[in-house]
């Protein structure tokens, strides 16, 4: 299908490369639900060279062209010696919650975390039909109307908060077209944390083969709960095989739940997962 594409709103808030967007149903949803995509291309996008492609939740936020607190992701990548990429984003909605909480059994209601209490999503989860809209609707149109490298090493899916939980699990969920993942900050105190440990014992790590993900957490604020979550899930992939070339956790016990860190880390994050010196 041939996309109908409209550029950004706000083109001088893009320093570098092109931003523009497309509206497209969610399909499998069956409520014919709809999202606005966008698409950034780096400046050395010429329609013969190829590029992989990292897909973002939450594209509000992604983009100094939508938000004055951005993720700045255009700019990490080009900041990025040696390296472009294709950035796809999926805006969210009010059914973010359910969208973007895996659906691992979850905490109980009202368990405190180091002084915080962890947030109840009400909705049952629906990111296995997501993630089945990003790997089956939108990922083909990228492919068919963007030089892409389509194949999982050179296909990252990225997010901070929920978004990082959802990354997570759709690159366990679709190793087969996720190759790497960018997971922030992730909400995985709203699960058991006996439950995603056991997750991954049951998990066929041969399935993950070079497989790259990297962690980021703060230790202000709200990202305290997550913490000890991110390390035990860090520690199980690394009893399992993952070794330095394809696992990091970043800590900065600086920083809460919040853009400007996860901006700053944003860089190192995507060299890493690419395997850029």
């Amino acid at each position: 299908m041939k996309l109908t594409l409209t550029p950004t709103t706000h083109p001088e808030r893009i320093p570098k490369g092109t931003l523009q967007s497309f509206e497209l149903e969610m399909v499998p949803y069956a409520d014919h639900r709809r999202r606005r995509i966008q698409v950034w291309l780096p400046e050395d996008y010429d329609g013969i060279k190829r590029f992989p492609v990292i897909y973002l939740h939450d594209g509000q936020g992604v983009f100094a062209s939508d938000t004055d607190d951005p993720l700045y992701a255009d700019r990490a990548v080009s900041e990025i010696e040696g390296f472009s990429a294709i950035i796809v984003t999926i805006d969210n909605s009010s059914d973010r919650g359910a969208e973007l909480t895996p659906p691992f059994p979850r905490a109980e209601a009202g368990t405190v975390v180091h002084g915080f209490r962890t947030p109840v999503i009400a909705e049952p989860s629906s990111t296995e039909t997501y993630g089945r809209f990003v790997v089956e609707t939108l990922k083909p149109l990228i492919d068919e109307n963007f030089m892409t490298l389509p194949n999982a090493a050179n296909t990252c899916v990225g997010g901070v908060s929920a978004g990082g939980s959802a990354s997570y699990y759709m690159m366990l969920t679709w190793p087969e077209v996720f190759g790497k993942a960018l997971v922030f900050s992730p909400g995985f105190p709203m699960f058991q944390l006996d439950e995603l440990l056991n997750y991954l014992d049951a998990y066929d790590f041969s399935r993950l083969q070079d497989h790259r993900i990297a962690f980021y957490n703060g230790d202000q604020s709200i990202d305290v709960t997550s913490v000890d979550y991110v390390l035990a899930v860090y520690r199980k992939f690394r009893e399992k095989g993952f070794d330095k070339d394809h696992l990091m956790f970043l800590l900065d016990t600086r920083q809460s739940h919040a853009a400007e860190p996860w901006a700053k880390y944003l860089p190192e994050m995507v060299r890493f997962v690419f395997s850029v010196m």
